[in-house]
């Protein structure tokens, strides 16, 4: 398919290509345009940033993160980057302090910390151990509505679990079932990671979703702590705690940084969206101050480059990561949700690159599957590395999912596993995979690699120039309704006898067969560039919302686990459900499915 474009072999001998060519896998598989990229990338700009960054500790709401954004703003305006500072008004909640207490134990426990959007008070019970549940750490917490099914009333107990970082479904649960609060117990040794508590996208809750806002306190403490309260909890005698915590939750102006480059070959208005957060928990080095020394020194870079470019791209750093659910970038999708509608091609994360040891692309990354070719390729020309590609989850700051923007990378490069088990990790969603690292108080310049940074940066560099300057958008849409197909197949074969889905695997298979002939002609060039790039856009807006999302265009899903075409995959229910709910489930996706082919028709008639 016609795609960026891959230039002819080099035959320069100059200096700083033999540098260049030490560390770039294929350097011939590079144009011109993209070796003189990263060739221009320097470790200087990133790694002072990240110095300045290790002794701020930039909570969202407080006078350290507007410090970290000027100090980007005064970079930008030393690049002559044209770059802007919004002060959007966020819903966002800031952590203090947390302790417990036993009352019929003598006790004096390690860390404790309370989450964002925790409830902020004091409560009294006697504790119940629930079990165990998964997490879901890169999917913000995915715990099944089986989760704690044999647990009965909690009416006036704390909940005590062994949660890790605790799901967003299973403090929902608990307190369902009457829990006055939880203790969920980390895997860290040292001390609990950070996190948060609400699984509304963007903090600030429509009115009819104010409720799904925790009312109780959540703690959490260290692995050996948990131990001892598990314990005692199942112990005949019982344990008997009290548990306070502290946080401020409230609107609070937090700035909001976008750097705009404009190419100077553009002929449209379209962009590509470069972004990450520059909140972090303590200082966060490699979560996420490593991206934000990335996303400036590749607005240095593409700064210098702009007369090359064909394609403008927009490069923001965001606040209330942490503390929002991501509400930086939320309020960026809503405020100029038109514009991202109208003309954003992409939207690239740029979230703990260049942890130190990091040098694999196999856990962590994931994309979209149109993009499936350009980020492997990329990978591949630049790094050699290994990589797999990974279902998008929802997290990061995937905001743009609902208005249907293609994206790749969310997190970046990982310590390979095989290390991370040798070094006694745990399972964590940043920083590489180091999980002395990730939310937690010790992610510090340590942690992080000149080496491991700039060949991340490069990656970025690379594979984004291939967007801004593709005579055809390199995103392969007859790979995402296979993809989609594939999803519903297995839908298909959950259901059994209960639904069919050969509606919609119909629509899907005579989807790939268009999409096929629109591929094949945009070759040939019986289809313009023009009309070939405005209809891969268009197709993003269908398909990435059937793949990725079930609410509306304008709205925002749950930051919940999901799994692909989401509106359909209640179908994996069947199995435990009798009796009028088969009935529910067959009217409820018959309907669902009813609106994926209407979308897939939809898709069908841009071609």
């Amino acid at each position: 398919m016609v795609g960026y474009r891959k230039a002819n072999a080099f035959a320069g001998g100059c200096e700083s290509l033999k540098r260049m060519s030490q560390t770039i896998a294929d350097s011939e598989a590079l144009s011109d345009f993209e070796r003189s990229l990263v060739d221009d990338i320097s470790v200087d700009e990133s790694w002072a940033l990240l110095e300045e960054f290790a002794d701020l500790n930039r909570l969202s709401g407080t006078a350290e993160e507007v410090e970290a954004a000027e100090y980007i703003l005064d970079r930008l305006d030393a690049f002559d980057v044209d770059a802007s500072r919004y002060d959007p008004e966020l819903y966002i909640s800031q952590p203090h302090d947390a302790d417990i207490r036993t009352l019929n134990k003598e006790f004096e426990p390690g860390p404790v910390k309370t989450v964002s959007f925790s409830e902020s008070t004091t409560v009294q019970g006697e504790v119940e151990y629930v079990g165990e549940v998964e997490s879901g750490l890169l999917s913000e917490g995915a715990a099944g509505e089986g989760a704690f099914a044999d647990v009965g009333d909690l009416s006036g107990k704390i909940a005590l679990t062994a949660a890790g970082s605790l799901s967003i479904r299973a403090t929902s649960i608990l307190e369902d079932k009457g829990a006055i609060g939880v203790v969920a117990i980390h895997e860290h040794d040292r001390e609990p990671h950070n996190g948060i508590a609400t699984p509304v996208w963007g903090g600030a809750p429509r009115l009819d979703e104010k409720e799904k806002i925790p009312g109780i306190p959540v703690v959490n403490v260290n692995n050996p702590d948990g131990e001892t309260l598990k314990d005692w909890a199942l112990a005949e005698e019982g344990l008997e705690l009290e548990i306070e915590t502290d946080l401020t939750t409230d609107w609070m102006e937090c700035p909001l940084v976008e750097a705009r480059i404009e190419g100077g070959n553009s002929e449209s208005d379209d962009f590509v969206l470069l972004h990450g957060h520059y909140d972090s928990w303590y200082v966060g080095i490699t979560d996420n101050a490593t991206g934000d020394a990335g996303l400036l020194e590749l607005a240095r870079v593409f700064e210098e480059h702009s007369d090359d470019l064909d394609r403008d791209i927009r490069i923001a750093w965001w606040p209330a990561h942490s503390t929002g659910r991501y509400a930086g970038s939320t309020w960026y999708a809503d405020e100029f949700a038109h514009e991202l509608d109208e003309n954003c091609v992409a939207q690239v994360n740029m979230d703990s690159p260049g942890a130190k040891d990091a040098t694999d692309y196999t856990d962590m990354s994931c994309w979209t599957p149109e993009a499936h070719g350009l980020v492997g390729d990329a990978i591949d020309d630049v790094t050699g590395a290994p990589y797999e590609e990974h279902f998008p989850h929802r997290a990061g700051d995937y905001s743009f999912d609902n208005l249907g923007i293609t994206g790749f990378f969310m997190l970046s490069s990982n310590i390979p596993t095989a290390e991370r088990e040798e070094r006694g990790f745990h399972e964590v969603g940043g920083c590489g995979g180091n999980s002395d690292a990730w939310h937690v108080s010790t992610d510090t310049l340590d942690k992080a690699g000149e080496d491991e940074l700039v060949r991340d940066i490069r990656l970025y560099a690379v594979s984004v120039a291939r967007v801004l300057n593709a005579d055809v958008l390199p995103f392969d849409h007859t790979r995402n309704a296979a993809a989609i197909r594939d999803a519903v197949e297995g839908y298909d074969e959950d259901a059994g006898d209960h639904f069919d889905f050969s509606p919609a695997i119909e629509s899907l298979e005579s989807l790939e067969t268009d999409l096929d002939a629109f591929y094949d002609a945009v070759e040939t060039g019986d289809v313009s560039a023009a009309k070939a790039n405005e209809t891969i856009k268009q197709l993003s807006r269908i398909l990435t919302r059937v793949n990725l999302v079930s609410e509306g265009q304008f709205e925002q899903d749950p930051a919940v686990g999901r799994q692909p075409v989401p509106r359909l995959a209640p179908a994996a229910k069947f199995e435990a459900l009798e009796g009028d709910d088969v009935k529910f489930l067959q009217t409820q996706l018959k309907r669902e499915q009813n609106a994926v082919v209407a979308e897939v028709r939809r898709a069908r008639r841009l071609l």
